[in-house]
């Protein structure tokens, strides 16, 4: 059974790592030894670990001709292709090869082509052609040779599409994969964590769904997703105004088969989310993979559909992109629950259709649907149009409802490698894609191999698009309220809003860890900045989830983690984020030669002696001081300077504290966890005074 080609090489990296680490006294082993260890890891599907165990082994007989193909056959199937071709070519250079390796020149233009040597490999192809292969075979080849040659035709990438990685502070050493735009929001999934209790060195890895706002540094999601130590958690696809969310949950079957499972979670009326549940058949099937969902309003059918990728049976192939109409009123966010933690029926389900306009007898994934075109946008190495690998292909709905013959989106977009899990934004200028192209990190830099990285793409204009839908509004089916009309998020436009002005920020908190900046002190200033402070905060979120809701089970623990997560995303990230707002609104009137003054207050918890909170209050302050001291390298430091920037303070310590925080040093979970305290510990903005 074929499974989805991200989900099942994303594990080989770590195995790999792990054979590497083999103690060293195991070097009195025998070559016959290794290659046994080597045998049973790639029938185990292990290939990583087997490509060491053969290395070990060749090291021993560099000549071994057998040695020689299984250490390449390893290394093509965890895409060290380069490390593949050399082996290759050191067998091809035997007279003894053509008995006993027919495959070598199938095999040869395989790793060629994906390293862009087009020309060379589609001579291997021809030559394998020319030989006795099986059906199967000949179809392979004649349809890679096609690839080859169509590739070497194409002309250079257009200047209007610039493809970049999207930088340390999201990627990772390890794949990163499947993003999705929300707003101000990227999500995407990381295979870098580290199964918690685990004692392999390394650490087995998990894959988690993680969020960058506004290009931030990249961090874990937290609600709705859980957080499980015996399952990966990945491709999320919200939708309804962001109320629905659907995620896949996947679970190893071996060293490198992933099966996959798609779940629901909903967001209630107070912006709680419903504890995942798993869609019933026949949306998931028994047996068979189910992943990479996309969800979005198709105005053509004027209906809201699910797309996902399966290898379940009916499909043309290997893995198929299937759909299915939602109940576009249940789906509605005016149907959302009152309460989270009460269990919620599901509608019923249609069973899925295969795209078979789409599909080929190969591989067809990460499906994305892009609502204000109607364009839908898939991954494939099925198409005689292919630069190598997966590349990216786009077709549109048809007034007739069906789909156009799908287009090959061109090379930038598209390299020799794979390209997958193409999303665009809403106006259709940028979006991300996830490659292991060049500019990727390599997790093994040695043999050159692994890992998926997430890259920026940005459309000087938007990709072609053959049609320009209508904005649809669904009829409601009769007997089911609707309170207003269903429009896709992508077509949502909010209303203009009044330029903000700076007595808007007044009041403005700014949250700081416990006994933060500088513990243990009873200094009144501090060299560090709010910026760095609240950075380091902002790292503890999973920590105080953790801590508050520790000894807490079923629906307690689920409100007091989902406490910890509103207090850091709603209002300490938030706070920051508005400060940065105020600071760049701050600047432009100062530069418009207004006098303005910025009187600031520092509050503490009351776990320590008032002379010690004064202290640690005037400390915060002086931090947001040195914020706007520092900010936009000293953009501020001529208006502080002349005066015509005032920033004046008062702390007001325990004193100020509200009345039932607890002070009890032996209650930690209450006095500096809970979201209470934690809420004392701030500087306002208070006033502006002009």
């Amino acid at each position: 059974m074929r499974l989805p080609y991200l989900e099942t090489w994303l594990l080989w990296p770590v195995l790999l790592l792990f054979a590497a680490m083999l103690p060293s006294t195991t070097g009195a082993q025998s070559r016959q030894s290794y290659e046994r260890a080597g045998d049973k890891a790639f029938e185990q599907k292990d290939f990583g670990a087997a490509l060491q165990y053969y290395q070990t082994a060749l090291s021993r007989k560099p000549d071994d001709l057998g040695l020689l193909w299984k250490s390449a056959e390893s290394a093509r199937l965890i895409h060290a292709d380069a490390l593949a071709e050399r082996w290759y070519r050191r067998i091809e250079t035997t007279e003894r090869r053509k008995p006993l390796y027919p495959l070598l020149p199938l095999r040869l233009g395989e790793v060629l082509r994906k390293q862009g040597k087009y020309e060379e490999a589609a001579r291997y192809f021809e030559y394998f052609l020319q030989q006795t292969p099986t059906a199967e075979q000949a179809e392979y080849a004649r349809l890679s040779r096609e690839a080859c040659i169509w590739a070497q035709r194409q002309p250079p990438g257009s200047d209007s599409v610039v493809v970049s990685n999207a930088g340390k502070h999201i990627n990772s050493p390890f794949s990163d994969f499947a993003p999705a735009m929300m707003g101000d929001t990227l999500f995407f999934s990381s295979y870098r964590f580290d199964k918690r209790g685990d004692k392999n060195l390394p650490k087995t890895k998990l894959t988690k769904t993680m969020i960058s706002v506004r290009d931030g540094r990249a961090r874990e999601a937290g609600r709705p997703f859980p957080n499980v130590d015996t399952a990966h958690v990945a491709h999320t696809a919200f939708f309804s105004e962001g109320h629905f969310v659907v995620f896949t949950l996947c679970k190893n079957r071996n060293a490198a088969d992933i099966r996959c499972d798609l779940w629901l979670s909903i967001q209630d009326v107070r912006k709680r989310w419903t504890a995942p549940v798993r869609l019933p058949e026949p949306i998931n099937a028994a047996g068979y993979t189910t992943t990479q969902p996309s969800v979005a309003f198709d105005s053509t059918l004027k209906q809201l559909f699910l797309w996902f990728v399966s290898d379940r049976p009916g499909g043309r192939g290997g893995l198929d992109i299937w759909h299915t109409p939602l109940d576009t009123n249940w789906f509605c966010p005016c149907h959302i629950p009152v309460d989270a933690h009460k269990p919620f029926p599901l509608p019923p389900f249609v069973a899925p259709s295969n795209v078979s306009t789409v599909n080929t007898p190969y591989d067809e994934v990460s499906p994305f649907f892009h609502a204000p075109t109607q364009m839908l946008y898939f991954s494939s190495n099925g198409y005689p149009e292919n630069l190598g690998g997966f590349d990216i292909y786009q077709t549109h709905r048809q007034p007739d409802g069906t789909l156009a013959t799908p287009k090959h989106m061109g090379p930038v977009l598209n390299t020799s490698y794979n390209d997958l899990y193409f999303v665009l934004s809403p106006d259709g200028y940028s979006g991300y894609l996830s490659s292991n192209r060049s500019g990727a990190q390599y997790l093994d830099e040695a043999n050159k191999f692994c890992c998926n990285d997430l890259f920026k793409v940005q459309f000087y204009k938007p990709p072609d698009t053959t049609t320009t839908p209508p904005t649809a509004t669904p009829t409601p089916q009769p007997g089911r309220p609707l309170e207003r009309p269903i429009i896709p998020i992508e077509q949502l436009s909010p209303p203009p809003s009044a330029p903000p002005q700076l007595t808007d920020f007044a009041g403005l908190p700014l949250y700081f860890d416990n006994d933060e900046p500088d513990r243990r002190t009873q200094r009144t200033t501090t060299r560090k900045s709010y910026a760095q402070t609240v950075a380091a905060y902002l790292e503890r979120q999973a920590e105080y989830r953790e801590r508050f809701a520790a000894g807490l089970n079923g629906a307690q623990r689920d409100n007091a983690e989902q406490q910890i997560d509103d207090f850091f995303e709603n209002e300490v990230r938030q706070g920051y984020e508005r400060l940065e707002q105020f600071s760049a609104l701050l600047l432009e009137r100062l530069q418009a030669n207004e006098r303005v003054e910025v009187v600031l207050k520092g509050y503490t918890s009351p776990r320590a002696e008032s002379a010690y909170n004064l202290a640690l209050g005037k400390r915060r302050v002086s931090s947001v001081r040195n914020y706007f001291e520092t900010y936009g390298g000293g953009a501020f430091q001529p208006f502080l300077q002349s005066g015509q920037l005032k920033v004046s303070e008062t702390s007001f310590g325990e004193t100020t504290a509200r009345r039932g925080i607890s002070d009890d040093l032996r209650d930690e979970r209450n006095s500096i966890y809970h979201p209470d305290a934690a809420r004392e510990r701030r500087v306002e903005i208070v006033e502006i005074r002009f």
